[in-house]
C-alpha cells in the first residue's frame, strides 16, 4: 500500500462528510416509500455512532419517524478499514430493523439503495414524503458533524435542533469550563470527581480499599504459559452479510478485509460479549492489562470500545455489574478499579478534553514534527518485531490494546518525529473503535504529547511525553525475543532502533524537557553518555529515517489532501 506523502492539513472545523445515503437492505433496492406523513412531528436524525434506544430523543419523542444515513462520501473521507466500515453499517441496520419491529417509522437510505441519493438529496427527498422539515439531534460526538450539520441550515431550509447526547456522562460545558481554567487538567483529578459523583467504588467519602487509583497493580508481565481464553465470535447473519457485501463493493481500495467478520452489531449480542468478559476475562484482567504478547490480539482484554462508542452497551451500565462482580468477590479490586477508570476515567476524559479544546487542538502540533508515515504502517514489513507484530494486528482487526497504541505505536511516532496530525489520520482510519472524539485526544495529547500549549514545557493531558527504550518493550512483552535487533543494544550492528531513537529524541529537545520537572531523571541519564556515543545514536537515527523517507516523498498519498 503507498504511504502518506503529505501530513493532513484539513482545517478543523471543515465539513468532512457530506453523508450520502439510501434506503432498504436489498441489493439494487428503491427507497422504501414513507408509511405516513409526519408533518407535524420532528425528525430524529440519528448517527452511526448513537444506535441505542437510550438516547433520550428516543423516549421523548415516541412518534417520531427515524432518519438513519449510510454515507458513501463520508465512509470515503479517510481510508477507514473495511472492518470498521462492516460493523457500523451491520450495526447501523440491524438498529433499523429493531426500531420498524418496535413500531417506529424508519427510513434507511443505505449503502446500496438504487438510485443512490446523496445526504442532502435524502434528506431533500424525506422532507418531501414526510412533509417534516424539523429535525433533531442528539449532539454528534464528532466537531466536524455538528459543524457539517449546522451548514444544513440555510442550504436545504430545514430546522436542526440538538438535544444533549446522554450517551455520554460528562457535560460539555462543565468539564470545559474546569479544564481550561487549568493549565494541566490531568485526568486523575477528573477520574476522582466521577468516581465521588458517581458514587462508584465509594465508601462514604473514600476509595473501596484506601487508594483512588490501583495502576501499579496493572503492570505485570505475562508468564510463559498463560491460558488466554477465546473471546465469543459471532457468525453474521443475512443483514450483517448484506452490509459486509456492500462495504466490499465500495471500498474495494480500503484497507483490511471483512473476511472472518465475527463481531456483535447488536444490542443483544454485546451484551454476550460483555457477559463473556465478566466471566472469562475481568479477573486477570488487571494483573495483564499492559502485557503484550506475539499473537495475542486481546490477552485480557475486554474488546468493548467499539460497542459502546457505537452506543450498542451503556458505559454505566457496564460501571455497575463491574463494581457488582468486586463486591461480589468474583473480581480482584485491581481488575474492577481498572477497568472503571477506562470508562469514567479515560473515556469521559478524552470526549471532555476534545469538546474543550476543539477546534484548534486536532492541529497542535508542540514540537513541530513532520515526518510522515512509513510506508509499513500499512502494510507491517518491518524489522522491528514489535511494530509488526501491532501494525499486522491492526492491518488484520482493525484493533490492538491501549499498551500497544501508546508504548509500541505512539512511542515509536513520537521517538521518530511523525507528524502528528498523519499518525491521528492513521488511527481514526484503521481502528474498529475509532471517532475523531476519541482518536485526536489519545494521539495528539496522550501518544505524542503534542498538544502543549504554546511556550509550555508540559502537555495539557500528559505532563511528560510516555517514551521509552526497548527496555520497557522487552519487559512488558515477549516481541524481542525474536526480534533481529538487540535490545540491550543502542549502538551499532543490531542496535535496536527503540534504544537510539529514545536517546535521541531526549537530546534534540533537551532544552524544552529542562523546563519540566518531570523530565530531570531522564535527562540525568542521557547526560551520562559519551558525547561520541551520542553522536553514533544521531547518525543511527539518521539513516534510520532515510530508509522510509524517500519512499514515502516518491509515493502518494493515502489520505488526500484536506485544505
Amino acid at each position: 500500500m503507498p504511504s502518506v506523502t503529505k501530513p493532513s492539513t484539513k482545517k478543523p472545523a471543515s465539513v468532512m462528510r457530506d453523508l450520502s445515503r439510501s434506503s432498504a437492505s436489498r441489493p439494487s433496492a428503491r427507497p422504501e416509500p414513507s408509511r405516513q406523513k409526519h408533518g407535524t412531528q420532528p425528525t430524529l436524525w440519528i448517527m452511526e455512532d448513537q444506535l441505542s434506544d437510550r438516547l433520550d430523543i428516543l423516549r421523548a419523542f415516541p412518534e417520531s419517524p427515524v432518519l438513519l444515513i449510510e454515507s458513501r462520501t463520508h465512509f470515503r473521507e479517510w481510508p477507514f478499514h473495511k472492518r470498521r466500515l462492516g460493523f457500523l453499517v451491520a450495526a447501523m441496520r440491524h438498529f433499523a430493523a429493531h426500531l420498524r419491529r418496535s413500531g417506529r417509522d424508519v427510513h434507511r437510505h443505505g449503502l446500496e439503495s438504487d438510485p443512490y441519493l446523496d445526504s442532502k438529496s435524502a434528506i431533500r427527498h424525506h422532507v418531501r414524503t414526510t412533509g417534516s422539515r424539523h429535525f433533531i439531534l442528539a449532539e454528534p460526538a464528532d466537531h466536524h458533524t455538528r459543524v457539517w450539520v449546522e451548514s444544513l441550515r440555510s442550504e436545504l431550509d430545514i430546522q436542526i435542533e440538538f438535544r444533549p447526547n446522554n450517551l455520554f456522562l460528562t457535560d460539555r460545558v462543565e468539564f470545559a469550563d474546569w479544564a481550561r481554567s487549568l493549565k494541566s487538567p490531568i485526568m486523575e483529578t477528573f477520574y476522582r470527581r466521577m468516581r465521588q459523583k458517581l458514587n462508584v467504588l465509594m465508601e462514604g467519602d473514600a476509595p473501596v480499599g484506601g487508594a483512588w487509583n490501583l495502576d501499579q497493580e496493572n503492570r505485570k508481565p505475562a508468564p510463559r504459559g498463560l491460558s488466554i481464553p477465546r473471546p465469543l465470535a459471532f457468525k453474521p447473519d443475512d443483514i450483517t452479510r448484506g452490509a459486509l457485501a456492500d462495504v466490499d463493493r465500495h471500498f474495494r481500495a480500503h484497507p483490511g478485509s471483512t473476511d472472518r467478520f465475527d463481531l456483535p452489531v447488536t444490542h443483544a449480542d454485546a451484551l454476550r460479549a460483555f457477559d463473556d468478559f465478566l466471566d472469562h476475562r475481568l479477573p486477570l484482567f488487571g494483573d495483564y492489562e499492559d502485557a503484550m504478547l506475539v499473537g495475542e490480539p486481546l490477552l485480557y482484554h475486554s474488546h468493548l470500545s467499539m460497542l459502546i462508542n457505537a452506543g450498542l452497551l451503556d458505559p454505566l451500565t457496564l460501571v455497575r455489574r463491574v463494581e457488582e462482580r468486586y463486591r461480589e468477590g468474583k473480581v480482584p479490586l485491581n481488575s474492577a478499579e481498572g477497568f472503571i477508570r477506562q470508562i469514567i476515567g479515560w473515556r469521559e476524559y478524552v470526549y471532555g478534553i476534545y469538546h474543550a479544546f476543539m477546534p484548534e487542538y486536532r492541529m497542535r502540533n508542540t514540537r513541530g514534527d513532520s515526518l510522515p508515515l512509513p510506508e509499513f504502517f500499512w502494510t507491517g514489513k518491518t524489522d522491528m518485531n514489535c511494530l509488526r507484530e501491532v501494525i499486522l494486528q491492526v492491518v488484520d482487526r482493525g484493533y490492538s490494546h491501549h499498551i500497544q497504541r501508546l508504548m509500541v505505536l505512539c512511542n515509536f511516532a513520537t521517538l521518530v518525529g511523525l507528524n502528528p496530525q498523519a499518525v491521528n489520520d492513521w488511527f481514526l482510519s484503521m481502528y474498529v473503535d475509532s471517532h475523531d472524539w476519541v482518536v485526536t485526544p489519545n494521539v495528539i495529547g496522550m501518544g505524542m504529547n503534542a498538544d502543549a500549549p504554546e511556550g509550555s514545557p508540559r502537555g495539557t493531558m500528559a505532563t511528560k511525553p510516555y517514551v521509552s527504550s526497548a527496555a520497557y518493550i522487552n519487559r512488558m512483552s515477549d516481541y524481542c525475543r525474536s526480534c533481529r535487533y538487540d535490545q540491550t543494544v543502542r549502538t551499532g550492528e543490531g542496535a535496536c532502533p527503540f534504544n537510539y531513537l529514545f536517546w535521541t529524541f531526549l537530546d534534540r529537545h533537551r532544552e524544552v524537557f529542562s523546563r519540566n520537572p518531570r523530565m530531570t531523571m531522564m535527562l540525568k541519564n542521557a547526560s551520562r553518555i559519551d558525547e561520541s556515543e551520542m553522536q553514533s545514536m544521531h547518525t543511527a537515527r539518521r539513516q534510520f529515517v532515510e530508509q522510509f523517507v524517500p519512499l514515502s516523498v516518491k509515493g502518494t498519498s493515502r489520505f488526500r489532501s484536506q485544505a
